[in-house]
């Protein structure tokens, strides 16, 4: 198990680059009066075929031909915490289409691992794919802080409004990144 849950989405979104994604959305939902979070993956990769995602939940499974020995524990320890804490794990793909890994367990269970820096993740995975339009969708009861490598999705779901890398710390100014 990672000591953070923004080193799981890390782990899989490197994935995501690795199967040749361009665009990876990472979505974290925190509901303190339900006591629930969510953390969702999605990509638009190669995805996998029915066989590849019958396997990839097994421990010791990779796709990586590179590596001497298979490690493959990514995936298994995320659904490991998410049920240990109470919560569900869903996996979907699709041949050339993408990946969906949705990870939900109770906010407040004594096992559940701390977020962590998700900051420091969504920055890794836009240098390790600068061309790859790395989106992140921050909810906590209520509120919701949107994030996009690439100014077009920040317009296209509200021209008015500015990118905002601030507002989850209440600050409220808007901040741009260097083109």
């Amino acid at each position: 198990m990672f000591e953070e849950l923004s080193l799981h989405v890390l782990d899989i979104a490197m994935n995501s680059l690795a199967a040749g994604a361009t665009r990876v959305e990472v979505a974290v939902i925190e509901n303190v009066r339900h006591d629930w979070l969510i953390i969702r993956v999605r990509d638009n990769g190669r995805g996998m075929d029915e066989q590849t995602l019958q396997q990839v939940l097994a421990r010791n499974f990779s796709t990586k031909a590179i590596r001497k020995k298979s490690i493959g524990l990514g995936l298994a320890l995320l659904r490991q915490t998410s049920e240990m804490c109470g919560g569900t794990f869903h996996l979907r793909s699709q041949r050339d289409r993408g990946t969906s890994v949705t990870a939900s367990m109770r906010l407040s269970h004594v096992d559940r691992p701390p977020l962590g820096d998700l900051e420091a993740t969504i920055l890794a995975l836009c240098t390790a794919g600068p061309e790859v339009d790395v989106r992140l969708v921050y909810r906590s009861d209520g509120q919701t802080f949107h994030f996009s490598s690439q100014e077009s999705y920040c317009q296209e779901r509200d021209s008015h409004e500015p990118r905002r890398t601030q507002e989850t710390q209440g600050k409220g100014s808007a901040t741009s990144r260097p083109a």
